[in-house]
């Protein structure tokens, strides 16, 4: 098992902050119309075209998130932009809606963009075993393109493997850590584990595993 360590400072979302940024996410999402619609992607600028990411609503769409939504960087930093907000909420409409048409788009993007590095969810995670299979066929679909991926959705992940065995080379899922969270990775896959500070630089807090 490969583990990464990386540093948070130790601040924390008020739930009563959580709810307003995730219940504005939400209220996009039901202005969104899905025929219309077509999956959004985000880039990076110094990286270059061929590196991109979707990303979904961040607490709304991660069912394993109770321990870690009040530091989710996404929530802290991404989600105040209108344009971020816009953005997740679209994504969410489309796959809650038309799953099938979500993955479509995605596939279409890689193919017609040249992606060689793809990263799923900046916000947001595997949502169930069917979303799980499809992230999985794409990486089979584009042996070229490096895939990354963060999840707590441990179950999810370990039954897959269970039953057909080891994901795809290209795929890098990396089980995400946190303080207080039970993680079953019987399966020994990377670990990224946070270790928060203080302002002082001193060690506070690290990952469970």
């Amino acid at each position: 098992m490969k583990k990464t360590n990386f540093v948070h400072r130790y601040t924390e979302l008020t739930p009563e902050t959580i709810k307003k940024r995730i219940d504005k996410m939400l209220t996009a999402r039901a202005a969104v119309n899905v025929s219309a619609a077509a999956v959004k992607f985000s880039s990076n600028r110094k990286l270059g075209a061929a590196v991109c990411s979707v990303s979904l609503i961040p607490g709304a769409d991660c069912a394993n998130c109770a321990a870690c939504i009040r530091g989710c960087y996404d929530l802290k930093h991404d989600v105040i932009y209108t344009n971020t907000i816009l953005q997740r909420a679209n994504n969410s409409a489309i796959f809650l809606q038309d799953p099938d048409r979500y993955f479509s788009d995605i596939i279409n993007h890689i193919e017609k963009k040249n992606i060689r590095f793809f990263r799923w969810h900046v916000g947001g995670d595997i949502k169930n075993a069917y979303y799980l299979a499809r992230v999985i066929d794409i990486a089979r679909l584009f042996c070229s393109c490096q895939f990354l991926v963060f999840t707590k959705m441990f179950d999810l992940v370990n039954s897959w493997i269970d039953k057909n065995g080891a994901l795809p080379e290209n795929l890098h899922l990396i089980f995400s850590d946190w303080k207080n969270i039970d993680m079953d990775n019987r399966h020994n896959l990377p670990v990224s584990s946070p270790v928060w500070f203080d302002n002082s630089g001193n060690e506070i807090a690290r990952g469970s595993n």
